[in-house]
């Protein structure tokens, strides 16, 4: 990526940008690297781990500092704490030495609005300071965030960056076999659902429906995908059914998938033939 910033600001803006290296760390004249190159790419995590390069990073002044992939710069509220990452101490020290701070990424937060205000804390601390508290504390990010969707992006003539997508569903008819499978994995995933309500665990809970729903996408997907997702959870429910030959459950549970298998195979079967 660093070698691509370098070619795209030189193609498009003429400027010759110097990606920062070890070799050209042990040239630096002066010891400082930092005081030498006024027009510098440096790699996330070659800063980040670096504490000796970070403290001469310090004793410089920039007028522009661009993050990309700023997202990964991120810290967290734990136990009444907030515990940053070496990357989002980073983030403070850039803040430092720089007038103007330009932080890029096109991943969304994680939601949590106490985590986002510590990311928007490197643009202005002092708006952000302190932890957020519901209800009582909302973000304002208008002066500070611009957020752009690709339909708005625009090439240098003016033209679309990227072409519209038209989505639409098309429809088609199941085969007898593809409905009965469609039933039946319906079936089994809606009760295994229920069966996930009633766990105590909400950990152990949530787990159970994300792996239930990737069932029924794989289902989407191909006969094969599902007979494969099929056979790696029958074999789970195999293994524990002997290690817990009491729990008729599990044996339960096996009998159901191998009758999917079935269905899944004679399906295969019969597209192969075709």
């Amino acid at each position: 990526m660093a070698a691509q910033w370098q070619d795209e600001l030189f193609q498009k803006f003429h400027l010759p940008f110097e990606i920062l290296t070890n070799d050209r760390i042990e040239a630096a004249r002066t010891g400082n690297a930092f005081t030498e190159i006024p027009l510098l790419i440096v790699r996330l995590d070659k800063l980040s781990r670096n504490d000796d390069l970070q403290a001469k990073l310090a004793q410089t002044d920039w007028d522009l500092v661009i993050c990309d992939e700023a997202h990964k710069m991120s810290a967290s509220f734990f136990g009444g704490e907030v515990k940053e990452t070496k990357r989002y101490k980073l983030g403070k020290l850039l803040g430092d030495v720089t007038r103007h701070l330009l932080l890029m990424t096109a991943t969304p937060h994680n939601g949590k609005e106490e985590d986002f205000q510590l990311f928007m804390a490197l643009l202005d601390s002092d708006r952000f300071e302190g932890r957020f508290r519901g209800g009582t504390n909302t973000t304002d990010t208008s002066d500070l965030m611009r957020r752009l969707v690709k339909e708005d992006l625009l090439k240098f003539d003016g033209k679309p960056l990227f072409p519209e997508r038209k989505a639409y569903t098309v429809g088609y008819r199941l085969s007898d076999l593809e409905q009965q499978l469609y039933h039946k994995v319906t079936e089994y995933v809606r009760e295994e659902f229920n069966r996930a309500d009633a766990l105590e665990n909400n950990g152990r809970k949530g787990t159970v429906g994300f792996a239930l729903t990737i069932l029924q996408r794989r289902l989407a997907s191909s006969p094969e995908a599902i007979y494969q997702s099929i056979h790696v959870v029958g074999n789970g429910c195999r293994n524990g059914s002997r290690r817990r030959r009491r729990n008729h459950r599990g044996t339960k549970n096996t009998k159901k998938l191998c009758g999917l298998c079935v269905l899944v195979v004679l399906l295969m079967t019969r597209n192969l033939k075709i």
